[in-house]
């Protein structure tokens, strides 16, 4: 059972390291990059530049049959199409790497020859399933002497254990307060190494901490009962403790944790749906902290100058498609039409066989920017401005309300009359909105009887801007060469 005290005051452990601050993010590369690892991320980097400290990436590949050099590649990727940079890496190198576990066995098995010295740790040579259900201490192993180990080693496959002391654990957490794990709760001695050559993931994370001198370890929820079994490496090594501080999990829209079987949580999933990544990291940064106020837009900057690991919350935060696309939005309405143009040109070419003009395609995004939550949608929105064109669409979409085709037909052909008797410096949205509606008004015509078939023709679709913006956007000719279109599927 884990036991939090509240209103434990945490500057106490902020103030109790006079080391400069190093923190590290460490990703498995054994799948794509969890937003909520890349959440963990971001609040490492902005916790170590609100410090002037550094941040470690390291690849946490002891998994050897499932970590592969493709998912590093894409990690590494997914993290820098945030902005997110470090300052030692498998990438940039560093003084106190390598930066991959499966390079440092060398390392691992001199701490491994530690804990066997020193007696805190032993071989075990029971079989899996004995030391199950919490019958840690059942086996005669601790007490084998030096010469039955090395005589057993011989002929019998063995793991080694740490040896634990049944007691309580306390550590003080930067979120959480102070934690008591008591260590019954994990069934006492637990596998360090699955032998003298190979540590397991709890041991190569502590070495991996000590000999990187990381100071403070930011990381989820889900790590708690870890940390607990990391602290007990900690003191049988004799070496010192960092600064914990666990953040809340992400949850999905029925607060159950976000999980790759139901939800969508690769991070460059998200890219290629057309998510920008100012908004994935102000987003991400939203979830589990604010900054005492209804703010929700920061740059990077001002995340790094308004964030507070006192204001990050305990409790899960809901991870919205909802409230991402919303924020989405807000970032593609504010950004230059120029600007927008060229960060939607990687999905251009799926939509539009040869590339639009420069100026036309500036003007539909305009248009369409309000109603697109992301750059997919954005593009998909403005294909009405191929050339090639065509009424894709059937004639019953032409049709108003409880109009019928005739007065759908009737409407366009007299729509057409009009505009034919229009010069083309005369085509714009102003002029065409006010010409228009006083000439459908003078006529009776109907403002819905007319617009809309007018609207469905130049832009094929239901939702769409309205015909006066369609109508300047296209230019004369075209609207024309699009009603006739209209007029023959009528």
């Amino acid at each position: 059972m884990i036991l939090v005290k509240k209103n434990y005051c945490i500057r106490n452990c902020m103030t109790n390291l006079s080391a400069p601050v190093r923190v590290r993010i460490p990703p498995s590369p054994t799948g794509d990059l969890h937003v909520g690892n890349a959440r963990t991320a971001l609040y490492n980097v902005l916790f170590a530049q609100q410090h002037d400290g550094q941040v470690v990436l390291r690849m946490e590949d002891t998994d050897r049959e499932r970590s592969k050099p493709e998912f590093e590649s894409a990690i590494i990727e997914g993290l820098m199409w945030l902005g997110l940079m470090w300052d030692e890496g498998p990438d940039i190198g560093g003084q106190l790497g390598p930066y991959r576990q499966s390079e440092r066995s060398d390392i691992y098995r001199k701490y491994i020859t530690q804990l066997l010295s020193s007696d805190k740790a032993y071989h075990c040579f029971c079989p899996p399933a004995q030391k199950q259900g919490g019958q840690v201490h059942s086996c005669d192993c601790p007490h084998l002497s030096k010469d039955e180990v090395a005589q057993r080693l011989e002929q019998e496959r063995t793991a080694i254990r740490l040896k634990v002391e049944a007691r309580e654990v306390v550590f003080e957490d930067l979120v959480r307060g102070e934690i008591r794990v008591h260590t019954d709760s994990f069934g006492g001695d637990f596998v360090v190494a699955r032998s003298a050559d190979d540590a397991v993931y709890h041991l190569a994370v502590v070495v991996d901490d000590i000999t990187m001198a990381i100071t403070h370890v930011l990381r989820g929820e889900d790590h708690l009962h870890n940390t607990i079994k990391h602290i007990l490496i900690q003191e049988a090594l004799g070496a010192s403790r960092p600064i914990y501080a666990h953040l809340p999990l992400l949850l999905d829209d029925q607060k159950r944790k976000l999980s790759k079987r139901r939800n969508e949580t690769s991070l460059l999933a998200f890219r290629e749906a057309g998510y920008l990544p100012e908004t994935m990291l102000n987003y991400l940064a939203l979830l589990g902290w604010n900054n005492g106020g209804d703010r929700e837009v920061f740059t990077f900057k001002e995340l790094v100058e308004a964030f507070s690991i006192e204001r990050v919350h305990k409790s899960g935060a809901v991870f919205s498609r909802q409230k991402l696309d919303s924020l989405n939005k807000t970032y593609l309405r504010a950004l230059p039409l120029r600007e927008l143009a060229t960060r939607a040109e990687p999905w251009l070419s799926a939509v539009f066989p040869e590339m639009p003009d420069q100026a036309l395609l500036e003007k539909a995004f305009d248009l369409e920017r309000e109603r697109a939550a992301t750059l997919v949608e954005l593009v998909q929105a403005v294909s009405y401005i191929k050339p090639s064109w065509e009424a894709a669409y059937g004639p019953e979409l032409l049709v108003w309300k409880k109009g019928t085709t005739e007065d759908a037909m009737d409407r366009l052909t007299k729509v057409r009359e009009f505009l034919m008797g229009m010069e083309d410096s005369h085509f714009s949205q102003e002029n065409l909105e006010k010409t228009m509606l006083a000439w459908i008004d003078e006529k009776t015509l109907g403002r819905g009887d007319t617009l809309w078939p007018l609207r469905v023709a130049l832009a094929g679709r239901e939702h769409s801007p309205g015909p006066f913006d369609l109508a300047a956007l296209l230019h004369k000719d075209e609207v024309l060469r699009r009603i006739d279109l209209a007029l023959d599927l009528l």
